[in-house]
């Protein structure tokens, strides 16, 4: 039986009236009676009693016309889900990002801005290292990255950056450590200060700039503590244990006693960009092509 085997009898059984109903279906009477009657032959039981006066239908075809609007329910159903699907509205999508990333005003905002248009959507949010992501793109296995590379770690095949955010590196010092100087602190000046940083190695992408910028300045950071995330270095400056340069957007993290000052140099840039990165060569889903207009719009309206 076809989907409109179903939309047949529904229409006769609703008007109780071959003529009405073939009117209805916009078809002639003679095939709609055949085809209730193929329905009765194909199930072996009556649904309907006909006679010169009137239409009734039997205790089956009660029953049957209950089952069989439940299935063009289902069916209407369907095809809303997969224009919805089609449109973006429901689906899924699985978003990978950096500790640091995280903290950019356009990540929450684009976030909310998307969940607020599709809510349908099972949106994933998962903190992965740079390299993690990366790798995640190119295998399929992340649909959208934020990251922070360094000129050191070359994109994978196939995989494109988006330019999203130009943030300020910044000095992070206790406000018991003045700068002699005012303005903006010269880098090469830090050569022998205590810094606390994420180890150089694996997994450590926006840190190997800081360490170049460093080695274009003259000097190697002489690490006093190491850790591995913005956060957490952030509360070991709090102790004033030793200094840091992070992404001007973890001045969101209210640490106590933790100054910030602006660093100059003669040599490379003090700018640390945060990408959107996709799989190129891979059709999007239209959940993937959502995400990166709400992106674009927001970088088009907002100042970041």
């Amino acid at each position: 039986m076809e989907l409109r085997h179903f939309r047949y009898f529904v229409a006769v059984a609703e008007e109780l009236h071959f003529s009405r109903a073939a009117h209805k279906l916009s078809i002639s009477q003679p095939p709609l009676s055949k085809h209730i009657q193929d329905i009765e032959r194909r199930l072996g039981v009556s649904l309907l009693l006909r006679n010169r006066r009137r239409v009734e239908l039997t205790d089956a075809g009660k029953l049957f016309l209950a089952e069989a609007r439940a299935v063009l329910a289902q069916a209407d159903h369907a095809l809303d889900t997969g224009r919805r699907i089609a449109l973006g509205e429901i689906g899924k999508l699985h978003i990978a990002f950096t500790a640091t990333a995280a903290y950019t005003p356009l990540f929450p905002k684009s976030v909310l801005a998307f969940r607020q248009a599709l809510p349908g959507v099972n949106l994933s949010l998962t903190y992965m290292t740079t390299e993690a992501i990366l790798a995640g793109v190119s295998r399929g296995e992340v649909d959208l990255g934020l990251i922070r590379p360094s000129a050191l770690i070359p994109l994978p095949d196939g995989v494109k950056a988006i330019p999203v955010v130009r943030d300020r590196l910044m000095l992070a010092l206790h406000e018991n450590r003045p700068m002699k100087v005012t303005g903006a602190v010269p880098l090469a000046s830090l050569a022998q200060a205590p810094f606390i940083l994420r180890p150089r190695g694996r997994g450590s992408s926006f840190y190997e700039q800081v360490y170049e910028l460093c080695a274009l300045a003259g000097f190697t950071p002489r690490l006093v503590q190491e850790a591995n995330e913005g956060p957490t270095i952030l509360s070991l400056v709090a102790t004033d244990m030793g200094m840091s340069i992070l992404p001007a957007s973890l001045q969101a993290i209210q640490a106590p006693g933790v100054i910030w000052r602006k660093l100059s140099t003669r040599t490379g840039t003090l700018d640390s960009r945060v990408y959107l990165v996709h799989h190129a060569s891979r059709p999007p889903t239209a959940q993937h092509a959502r995400f990166i207009e709400t992106v674009k719009f927001l970088l088009a309206t907002e100042p970041h």
